[in-house]
């Protein structure tokens, strides 16, 4: 299997026209307690509204994409590995909700982001947001600016990273009085979970529906 041709740009832009996956593909790495197919239709009637950039970026040889560890004393899911992103302001389009918020927090120039496409919006019970996930590419690696006020760590794992089994690992948590499975990304010290493990999920799904082959190996 040639693994840096199935993660390649061509790849991915390929990908990102087809069909999305959806709920098949966040299936993968969705905690127990939200396994409901229709919570984002339920609850969009007035969450708050915001957008992430699932940013992809050659760097050594392969694609890179960047992620964040938010800081402990941020009101929303502090301490949690999140793509770039956050509310909406005014009247923006998702796309420019998600750029503006790259650069506020860790400095992506959105004049050099290609915006690819979009994968399928997810619910955050947490924190009470509709989230809106926009997949955009750089030619290369950002010079990265992280925002001190928002982000404790700025981490950039390879794509090829979240294909090796050896990287998807579960735990069991207590939630709403009940313990439930949370399936999770290792990456070092830090755990992606949640809506960002769910947005991984479905990407790798989305591109092994393109190749047509399995790639977590």
């Amino acid at each position: 299997m040639d693994v840096l041709s199935d993660l390649s740009i061509v790849t991915i832009r390929r990908a990102m026209q087809r069909p999305l996956p959806g709920v098949r593909g966040q299936m993968r790495m969705t905690p127990s307690y939200r396994l409901d197919p229709d919570l984002y239709r339920r609850q969009s009637r007035d969450c708050r509204r915001g957008a992430v950039l699932f940013l992809l970026y050659p760097w050594q040889g392969e694609l890179h994409t960047v992620l964040t560890v938010r800081r402990l004393d941020l009101p929303d899911h502090p301490g949690q590995v999140a793509f770039p992103g956050g509310a909406r302001d005014g009247n923006e389009t998702v796309a420019q909700t998600a750029l503006r918020e790259a650069q506020e927090e860790v400095g992506v120039d959105p004049a050099r982001v290609e915006v690819l496409g979009r994968l399928t919006h997810i619910y955050i019970p947490p924190s009470h947001f509709c989230i809106q996930i926009v997949v955009g590419y750089t030619p290369e690696r950002p010079v990265w600016q992280p925002n001190p006020r928002e982000i404790a760590v700025l981490l950039e794992p390879p794509l090829r990273h979240f294909l090796d089994r050896a990287n998807w690992g579960e735990e069991w948590r207590p939630f709403q009085g009940q313990m439930h499975r949370i399936p999770f990304f290792r990456l070092g010290e830090h755990k992606a979970w949640g809506a960002t493990a769910m947005t991984i999920a479905e990407f790798i799904t989305l591109l092994e529906d393109e190749v047509g082959h399995p790639l977590v190996q």
